[in-house]
């Protein structure tokens, strides 16, 4: 997929094509929407963020940070939730925690309640600001983020919300991009990066962050060594899981180790960050 094929689709729908453009308030999708801003500045967009209710609030929320980033362009941030569930009451309902292969978290908690906001386009009886019929679902997936995520399809057509005359793409526009290439782009437009993102992500002299994904507080997918910076720097988020862990008798890890084991240790499990690439130097803008 490229940039001519997406313009080639406004020319066909006009006012008609919109993008959804899915935003954490994180590096690799605020880098997706400064993508869209700079090569479709003519096609309306729908800047969402979907909140689990267990999103970093400190020292900034999570959506607040989007919110005043997104605002940078001159747009506005939509919110979605699931109504009935954040994502500690659903692992307690369930009795066990998401894994690799069963991940609710993203299903129920974050794609679930996008999907809503594009079913309900069009549709005077449930909010939604979408009007538009044909929309790209735009999401800030990498390749080399990990393993599995190189083997995606990064265009597609989304057949379950492609129905009642409405079609709906599914695109990762920034797919090829690298590490050192999102943060470049940052450090080169100056937009911020949230404050939990470890030092060497800020051109700023931003300091006091420990995590080199904004995911959750306190992610299914952290190392051991994630998990010894959210009991250090946001204790509350830890407690919460690690107090959760003992009610239902089911761990976070699927090594079957608790949280108040794992940071007890002394050594560290040897994989800190996980497989992104190298960290780039940090040059002079």
């Amino acid at each position: 997929m490229n940039i001519e094929t997406i313009k080639a689709l406004h020319a066909k729908h006009g006012r008609n094509l919109a993008l959804i453009v899915n935003h954490s308030g994180g590096k690799d999708s605020h880098r997706m929407l400064g993508y869209l801003v700079e090569h479709f500045p003519e096609i309306t967009k729908y800047v969402v963020q979907a909140d689990t209710g267990f999103e970093h609030i400190r020292p900034i929320s999570a959506e607040e940070f989007a919110r005043q980033n997104v605002a940078r362009f001159g747009l506005k941030l939509y919110v979605v939730r699931n109504p009935n569930k954040t994502y500690l009451e659903m692992v307690e309902t369930r009795r066990k925690f998401p894994d690799m292969n069963n991940r609710q978290c993203t299903s129920d908690l974050k794609r679930g309640p996008v999907e809503v906001f594009i079913r309900n386009s069009g549709r005077a009886a449930f909010y939604s600001p979408v009007r538009e019929r044909v929309l790209i679902n735009c999401m800030g997936i990498r390749a080399a983020e990990s393993d599995k995520r190189k083997n995606m399809t990064p265009w597609k057509r989304n057949e379950k919300l492609s129905v009642n005359g409405r079609e709906v793409w599914d695109w990762m526009p920034i797919f090829r991009e690298t590490l050192r290439e999102v943060l470049e782009w940052h450090w080169r437009i100056g937009h911020p990066l949230h404050p939990v993102y470890v030092p060497e992500y800020h051109a700023d002299g931003t300091t006091g962050g420990y995590m080199r994904r904004l995911s959750c507080r306190l992610c299914i997918f952290a190392t051991d060594h994630d998990v010894r910076m959210v009991a250090k720097h946001d204790p509350e988020a830890f407690q919460a899981v690690a107090e959760l862990e003992q009610r239902i008798g089911f761990t976070m890890k699927p090594n079957q180790q608790t949280l108040f084991q794992i940071i007890g240790q002394e050594t560290d499990d040897g994989s800190q960050y996980g497989s992104e690439e190298e960290l780039p130097e940090i040059p002079c803008y």
